[in-house]
């Protein structure tokens, strides 16, 4: 082998070497985006708050090491063909068959690689959040050049909509867009107001067995007596069964009749209701708060595809998937979204707590096929109505039904395994 030979060699294992080093860097990068969602801040762990300082950077986080990776692409191409016309002399074939094969091992390698980044994501996350940042300083004028190129592509061709990709980004890795670490509680907010257009009345309404409701022939003073031990300002007042919602009663409405005549104490609730809202299960959130602007209404009544009543949503439902769980004087024994911990790996749970909620606090993937509620998942996966003692198994985790109030679950207790 000659010394241009030699040299193309070379060339091309080096080539090789940075696409592969490159490749898992970059993967390894975006993988670590997800799991540190929401907790960059400055008193967390070191790889996570490397993240802000990477939204800096022009193009994206991983474009000075996609900018790297493309450069050793086009090398190991041209590595390729001298190495194969040094040896065999001008011969295109020869040299068009040899990089079309490099390019096939290239794309074996890439494959290669992102498994490798998804595997060692937490080992190699630090190296390759500060390789980026030190390529992003040697080819900073590229980087710009290339942001300003994208950006004015994204101009010309779509409206701007006030950057709403971005902005999703920043909130995916925790952090303003000024670069500045945000805290948990701004993160959850501005999630919620992100995914209000893909979350569902189905996913937050209060079911059917937990709504408080009177029926339309209740005496006012004693609907307010209902309403004053429950908590409640609003009341669907119905004829012969729930699935025949008329209305909606308002306390302000019940205590205006009681102050301004005795008498009235006697009326049925039926006289002081107010038109109620219906909404379909499938009506999204972004939709339902339009909704409730515009008719100036805090409670709708959920409709299933049969047309029976599955539940109710209020404003306040509707909040707490923004601000979070928001309690009063009222709230002082419920929350179904803490799990409480009992034992090593052991947590106790309401059985109303959403497969979300669940999979976020244990890391699992448990699926919610037809179902919003770890209870439903129970239900789905035993094929009977649970009793006290049943467990089921899946994906690293047991669930025992510890208690039932008829028919439906109360409390389970979760084990990791």
């Amino acid at each position: 082998m000659d010394t241009d030979s030699t040299y193309s060699a070379l060339a091309l294992a080096i080539s090789i070497a940075v696409f592969a080093l490159t490749e898992i860097a970059a993967s390894s990068i975006a993988m670590a985006i997800r799991p540190h969602a929401g907790i960059l801040t400055p008193d967390r762990d070191e790889s996570a708050s490397r993240l802000a300082p990477l939204l800096k950077i022009p193009a994206g986080p991983t474009a000075p090491l996609r900018l790297v990776n493309l450069a050793s692409v086009a090398a190991v191409v041209l590595s390729t063909a001298a190495l194969v016309s040094s040896v065999s002399g001008t011969i295109w074939l020869l040299i068009a068959i040899a990089v079309a094969g490099m390019l096939g091992v290239l794309g074996l390698l890439l494959a290669i690689c992102r498994s490798a980044a998804n595997a060692w994501t937490d080992r190699i996350f630090a190296f390759a959040s500060l390789a980026a940042r030190v390529v992003s300083y040697l080819l900073y004028p590229l980087l710009i050049l290339q942001s300003k190129l994208l950006k004015g592509f994204k101009a010309s061709n779509e409206p701007d909509n006030g950057s709403s990709g971005e902005l999703t980004l920043d909130v995916e890795l925790g952090v303003a867009p000024a670069g500045e670490p945000l805290d948990e509680h701004e993160v959850r907010m501005i999630r919620g107001v992100v995914e209000l257009d893909t979350t569902v009345a189905r996913e937050i309404m209060v079911p059917r067995v937990d709504i408080e409701a009177a029926e339309s022939g209740t005496p006012v003073r004693v609907l307010a007596e209902q309403m004053v031990a429950g908590g409640h300002s609003r009341i669907p007042i119905y004829d012969v069964d729930l699935d025949h919602v008329k209305g909606v009663a308002h306390a302000r409405d019940i205590l205006q009749y009681l102050l301004n005549d005795d008498q009235n104490g006697g009326l049925s609730v039926g006289s002081v209701t107010r038109p109620v809202l219906f909404i379909p299960e499938s009506k999204s959130l972004e939709e339902l708060l339009d909704e409730f602007q515009a008719k100036r209404v805090h409670l709708a009544v959920v409709i299933d595809e049969y047309g029976g009543v599955s539940g109710i949503v209020t404003i306040e439902d509707l909040l707490e998937e923004i601000v979070g769980e928001i309690r009063d004087e009222f709230d002082v024994n419920e929350d179904i979204s803490v799990m409480k911990p009992v034992g090593n790996n052991q947590y106790l749970i309401d059985a109303r707590m959403s497969i979300d909620q669940l999979n976020e606090d244990l890391n699992s993937s448990v699926e919610n096929d037809g179902f919003d509620t770890v209870g439903g998942f129970v239900f789905d996966r035993m094929g009977k109505i649970p009793v006290v003692g049943d467990t089921v198994a899946y994906d690293g985790i047991r669930i025992e039904v510890l208690s039932t109030v008829g028919r439906r679950l109360r409390t389970l207790r979760v084990t990791r395994l």
